[in-house]
């Protein structure tokens, strides 16, 4: 065999270059999927350093809370807003904005640089703010220069309510900071939660800084750990230290009963389930609770403006001024109390009309008004003067005037008179009316819900203390974190899940690079029977020597075999400049292909032997194709063979 492949190099040769043009398309296809793959999880790993698992929150939680579930975990504020540089005006749009403490430092190389930067030099006016390499090219911005960041306060109340404040000072913060580092676009200057192959533009506060200014003191939303405890382990220790008020949720004992409120005001549907579901067990009885504000409560004889209306389950704690028993509300009747039916000159059977704001979609405010019937007045004593039926809306409740609301929606303060004030200074918010539930749900519930507050009450002579303490472990055990939106996410896991990619990278290149193996096969078959052709004395001499078909073929697949080998082996050294010719195209050429600049180059040995193997098994099965028919060659240099035996014979 050894002298039979020298003695035709120039045939096998050719043999030989196709096998390798196949090893080049095919490994190489499998070396650029490879490095698509590496490139994306080298992506991720640095853009999240040594973080595990990140603990986000849809609200503020308490900063000692989130540093306590886990051995260096590391209370952060993460925060998307926008940049300007001062003096040129440049603006970037879409910045990360993160607050961070030396308890950051673990998570990061650079980590010790980042946060000794974010701390005032000597002179230095403005808080400091060190961003990356991406953010300063698009502000070009220097060392030194100040930076304006601008971001999204958190609401105390839904700003799609009456009383969500929606003034550009209310919802929009802005800090004068002064650039003192710029990070370079790897290690911290990448990181990011969020699964992406762009570069982020990041901007680094001081925690502290950033809190002042949005007025979440010792506040966080959200924490990061470079830990080895399982989400699942993270999440239980999330549950058993979580308390009620890091949920959203106010349970307060008052008196003879409990009552449960939301720290945005409104309490959630799956909230008031779940506690209605608990009350029912523990043989409390309670009603339902939804205060709005009436613009205008008006009668005949008079008219009373900006006053708190209270919709009720139950007249429980209500008397009637006159000692008369309270009749049932209905759907359109209403409640005044004595204060109210007084200024109106009302009595049971008037009309009444409420005039209120109705927020729209787009968060326009709109007048509407609805007519009742008086069925009762009530004494100003009990229920009926309790002014916590009221949520403690910022601007409001604190004010000692009416006069001096700092409402969120448009108010006239020449309707407001010197009784209405005198009616704040002595009995505050509370309310001058009390409708059924069934009607205030449906005159001013919102897509939030449609309750301000539950109210327990414990079977007479039991321990309201003892009701209390029951109730409010029921509840921290029955509610989870994630229904508050508080939850561990495993974000290195998910970057190394999408690093994979939902797309099989080598077989799509495999598919893009088919001509070229599929050509090299075909080139394989033609160049190795056109080998044949000229040998086929040989074959003749072969045959009428005695040898079978069978040997025959034998030997053509052992000298294929070898050429495959070699011609792969050369191959895969093509498949390498193969890959990085294709990966410099990607980043550059057909960058809209991939999206992203950061491809590197990642040769793997399973790819390599993969290839290696495959061109192999593709080249020997041309070859076979090829010998197996080898008795259509020419019939008559066959028999030329042959003769020249019988004559030598």
């Amino acid at each position: 065999m050894r002298r039979t492949l020298i003695y035709y190099w120039r045939l096998h040769l050719a043999v030989a270059l196709g096998a390798a043009v196949a090893a080049t398309a095919l490994t190489g296809a499998l070396l650029v999927g490879d490095s698509l793959r590496g490139s994306l999880r080298a992506l991720a790993l640095e853009r999240l350093g040594r973080i595990d698992h990140a603990l986000l929150s849809e609200r503020f939680i308490g900063a000692p809370l989130a540093a306590s579930l886990a051995p260096g975990a590391a209370p952060t504020v993460l925060l998307s807003g926008a940049a300007n540089q001062a003096h040129s005006q440049t603006r970037a749009s879409q910045v990360q904005i993160q607050g961070v403490d030396r308890r950051f430092t673990p998570l990061f190389d650079a980590g010790d640089a980042l946060v000794s930067n974010l701390k005032k030099r000597p002179g230095q006016v403005f808080p400091a703010v060190v961003i990356n390499a991406a953010l300063q090219r698009e502000l070009d911005a220097a060392v030194g220069d100040p930076i304006l960041l601008t971001l999204e306060r958190q609401s105390q109340t839904h700003r799609e309510s009456l009383f969500g404040r929606r003034g550009s000072g209310d919802v929009v913060a802005t800090l004068r900071l002064t650039l003192t580092a710029v990070l370079p676009d790897r290690g911290a200057g990448r990181f990011g939660l969020q699964p992406h192959q762009h570069l982020p533009l990041n901007a680094y506060v001081d925690l502290a800084v950033l809190q002042r200014a949005l007025g979440q003191k010792d506040k966080v939303n959200a924490a990061l750990f470079a830990a080895p405890q399982t989400s699942a382990d993270l999440q239980k220790a999330l549950r058993q230290r979580l308390d009620l008020p890091d949920l959203g949720l106010l349970l307060e004992r008052r008196g003879d009963f409990i009552s449960l409120e939301s720290t945005q005001f409104i309490l959630q549907p799956h909230v008031i389930n779940l506690a209605q579901d608990l009350a029912r067990q523990q043989q409390l009885s309670h009603t339902t609770v939804l205060t709005y504000l009436a613009n205008k409560i008006a009668a005949t004889d008079g008219a009373i403006p900006y006053s708190t209306i209270t919709a009720l389950g139950s007249t429980r704690g209500l008397r009637s001024a006159d000692g008369a028993p309270l009749p049932q509300l209905t759907d359109d009747g209403i409640l005044l109390n004595q204060w109210s039916a007084h200024q109106l000159n009302a009595a049971p059977g008037d009309s009444i009309a409420v005039t209120y704001f109705v927020v729209g979609p787009r968060e326009e405010l709109s007048t509407r008004q609805v007519h009742f019937h008086l069925q009762g007045v009530v004494a100003l004593q009990g229920l009926a003067a309790d002014p916590t039926l009221t949520p403690a809306y910022p601007g409001i409740q604190e004010e000692k005037n009416m006069s001096s609301w700092e409402a969120p929606f448009p108010m006239d303060m020449d309707l407001i008179r010197p009784q209405d004030e005198a009616y704040w200074d002595k009995y505050g918010a509370t309310p001058k009316a009390f409708v059924s539930a069934a009607a205030g749900q449906h005159l001013w519930r919102s897509r939030f819900g449609d309750l301000t507050a539950l109210r327990f009450y414990p079977l007479p002579n039991a321990d309201v203390e003892s009701a209390y303490q029951n109730f409010r472990s029921g509840l921290l055990q029955r509610l989870r974190p994630d229904q508050a939106g508080l939850v561990v996410h495993p974000v290195r896991r998910a970057a190394l899940q999408a690093a994979t990619g939902a797309t099989d990278f080598s077989g799509l290149f495999i598919g893009f690079s088919l001509f070229l193996i599929v050509a090299a096969a075909l080139l394989v078959v033609l160049l190795f029977k056109f080998g044949m052709e000229q040998r086929a004395a040989e074959v003749g001499v072969l045959l009428a020597s005695g040898y079978t078909d069978a040997a025959v073929r034998q030997r053509f697949m052992a000298e294929g075999g070898v050429l495959a080998g070699v011609g792969a082996l050369v191959g895969l050294g093509g498949a390498v400049l193969y890959a990085y010719l294709l990966l410099l195209g990607l980043r550059t050429w057909w960058l809209d292909a991939v999206g992203t600049p950061f491809l590197h180059l990642h040769v793997t040995w399973p790819s390599l032997l993969a290839g290696y193997l495959l061109t192999l098994l593709l080249v020997s099965l041309t070859i076979w194709r090829a010998v197996r028919r080898f008795h259509h060659l020419p019939v008559s240099a066959l028999l030329s063979g042959s003769g020249a035996v019988q004559v030598q014979a």
